[in-house]
């Protein structure tokens, strides 16, 4: 029997994720919810855009996007079990969000950058999602290909082979002209130094979930991290770059150069990431770096491709959370998470 799934969120990643879930046999969207005046209303089919014949479309015609969650749990076909969580990069938006779906008796797993491991930034919001959790029965996890993969999961697994770790150091470089407009606009491209630095001040621009990363890493191995870091800086074009939806002048910025590290109570620099995402950026890859016994790397050449990685690692994380103890869990509590034939 199909799993019945409840979509909440329905930007580029909802829809990519209501698509891919759509084309297989084991899960079913019984709900989607989007209180966007184009989306609210409308058959889930039309905002996906789904046309007639391409799988899933006939049983996504039969949902009707709402722009409540109790509006959409009214009108499913079936109770849902988990909701997929798209809303949102930020804790402080969306922990009102995940304690509703909670408290509805849902399992979560979202995209928020943020959750993946809140408990170190953000302690108070990450007490009331568990709580809410822990009291509904149900789990909820943070996850996607960067936090949930890249630069967490993936040294953590690295280090099973390990006797023995010093630090951990981790390199992504992102074309992000290959991505979805969101996150050209999310790294700045084409905007100016000025405004570069006016955004970055607030403290709500750049990667987010690169601080939350490292707390996780830390936890992992059992490191006492006294401060973590982050330094952000404008990736500036030197000759001008233009695509169909970008355009960047010589002076401007073409994304971002971001690190983040982790040091313990002697000074050592136990953890080091540095993730450059900008269009146009040559040899993009991600490698992971293990100082120890034995001394290891590992190369992902042209990198983890970021959108679809981040909807299969949400979709692949389905039955470990169903299965998974209540409260708020991080991707290193749960079995590794893996592709499953539907």
């Amino acid at each position: 029997m199909a799993t019945p799934i409840i979509q909440l969120g329905l930007g580029p990643i909802g829809q990519g994720i209501v698509r891919h879930i759509l084309a297989r046999r084991d899960y079913d969207v019984v709900g989607a919810v989007d209180p966007a005046p184009d989306k609210a209303g409308r058959s889930l089919a039309e905002v996906v855009g789904l046309e007639a014949g391409a799988p899933g479309a006939d049983a996504a015609r039969s949902v009707t996007v709402r722009a409540s969650l109790d509006e959409a749990l009214a009108a499913a076909s079936v109770a849902p079990v988990l909701a997929i969580h798209t809303t949102s990069s930020f804790l402080s938006q969306v922990t009102p969000q995940l304690v509703e779906a909670a408290d509805r008796g849902l399992n979560v797993v979202s995209t928020c950058e943020e959750l993946s491991y809140p408990f170190h930034h953000h302690p108070d919001q990450a007490r009331a999602i568990d709580e809410a959790a822990r009291r509904a029965g149900v789990s909820v996890l943070g996850t996607g290909v960067n936090p949930g993969f890249v630069m967490d999961l993936l040294p953590v697994c690295l280090t099973g082979v390990a006797a023995s770790v010093l630090s951990v150091h981790v390199d992504r470089v992102v074309d992000a002209g290959t991505r979805r407009g969101p996150l050209k606009k999310k790294v700045g491209a084409g905007i100016s130094l000025e405004e570069f630095h006016r955004r970055a001040a607030s403290g709500t621009f750049g990667h987010i979930g690169l601080v939350e990363s490292v707390a996780m890493v830390g936890a992992a191995l059992g490191w006492t991290l006294t401060r973590i870091t982050s330094d952000l800086r404008p990736k500036v074009a030197e000759e001008p770059y233009e695509s169909p939806d970008v355009r960047v002048a010589p002076g401007d910025v073409l994304g971002i150069d971001q690190v983040a590290a982790g040091v313990d109570p002697t000074g050592a620099e136990r953890i080091r990431f540095h993730l450059q995402m900008y269009v146009g950026a040559p040899d993009p890859h991600d490698t992971v770096r293990l100082e120890g016994n034995p001394p290891l790397e590992l190369t992902i050449p042209r990198g983890t491709p970021g959108d679809v990685a981040t909807m299969a690692a949400v979709i692949n994380a389905i039955p470990q959370v169903i299965e998974a103890a209540p409260g708020l869990r991080t991707v290193v509590d749960l079995p590794v998470p893996r592709w499953r034939r539907p």
